[in-house]
């Protein structure tokens, strides 16, 4: 539209654009893609703290690393591969299947921890319970963690069972020395007893006075019968 003088009329104002609203697919492709790099940051902190924290052969025994790494491995399973069981979503943490394992490792428990699990006190006693669903976070990240915990298990094991057999190397030449130390002793013994009754019995010897030469011929020329040996016979005198 124009005015008399030949200029355009002002444009009205413009009709607001219709909001897209996105579709369900794309909602749900989108809240899958915040689990996953939800899912990666805690994975990262989880192998970060297994490689530092535990996974340390300075501070820590390889055996005591295997027994907490399989503990691990064992109660994240249970609840992956079992997941509509309770009865494995719940750990008592003064049981010895994790104070004598994950309890041995400092830091062991933060695997709980940054593998999803958290601490709670149920009738008056400290548990660590999983009771995330299995399309949460930390249902991805105790995937995660267990996977981790499996191949980190494998070169662990090695180790433990290298250690293994140094302590049993270890105590086999300790039992050996201790052995050829005993026997040494032993035989010392065997050899002072014998010389202290060497010298008793030389010294027994040596105490006793000999015999003079004038007893001895006295007690041969007693112990001979008249007429025999000694001097010359007397003759009869003829009458």
């Amino acid at each position: 539209m124009t005015d008399a003088v030949g200029t355009a009329a002002p444009a009205g104002p413009e009709a607001p654009e219709a909001a897209v609203t996105p579709s369900p697919a794309a909602v749900e492709a989108a809240h899958k893609a915040a689990i996953a790099k939800q899912v990666q940051e805690g994975k990262r902190k989880f192998y970060d703290h297994l490689e530092d924290k535990v996974l340390d052969y300075f501070h820590n025994s390889p055996v005591n690393i295997e027994a907490c790494v399989s503990t691990c491995v064992k109660i994240f399973s249970n609840v992956v591969h079992n997941p509509t069981e309770e009865k494995f979503r719940k750990v008592k943490a003064a049981s010895n299947t994790l104070r004598g394992t994950v309890g041995l490792i400092k830091g062991g428990e933060d695997l709980l921890l940054l593998a999803g699990w958290v601490p709670k006190v149920v009738d008056m006693e400290k548990y660590w319970v999983f009771d995330a669903p299995v399309d949460s976070v930390r249902w991805g990240l105790l995937k995660e963690a267990l996977h981790l915990c499996e191949r980190a298990q494998q070169t662990v094991h090695e180790k433990a069972e290298k250690k293994r057999r140094e302590k049993e190397d270890k105590l086999s030449k300790e039992s050996a020395e201790k052995e050829r130390i005993r026997l040494a002793i032993e035989e010392d013994k065997a050899e002072r007893k014998l010389r202290t009754e060497l010298t008793q019995a030389t010294g027994a010897v040596t105490a006793s006075p000999l015999p003079s030469e004038a007893a001895t011929e006295a007690r041969s020329a007693h112990k001979r019968p008249p007429g025999s040996g000694g001097g010359p016979a007397e003759e009869d005198d003829d009458e």
